[in-house]
């Protein structure tokens, strides 16, 4: 099972994301490893400037969205 699927929002991981410029963009196609070896699944991921990459699992990393609340206060 691919850690990542399509649709959702990856991020590049440390060097490669600094590089690039665009550090996170959205999963439009999973093309499993021949083998099995799911670390080398290739993802092909778009950014916000419409520029189209794949990368393999382990060059990206999950995108965290913080929901800010309403009432939250910061001291």
């Amino acid at each position: 099972m691919s850690p990542f699927t399509i649709g959702e929002s990856v991020a590049l991981n440390g060097l490669l994301g600094e590089l690039h410029g665009a550090t996170t963009g959205t999963v439009v196609s999973v093309v499993p490893n021949e083998h099995g070896i799911t670390t080398l699944d290739e993802y092909e991921v778009v950014f916000d400037d419409s520029q189209q990459l794949r990368f393999s699992r382990f060059q990206l990393t999950h995108v965290v969205h913080f929901k800010e609340h309403e009432n939250a206060s910061l001291c």
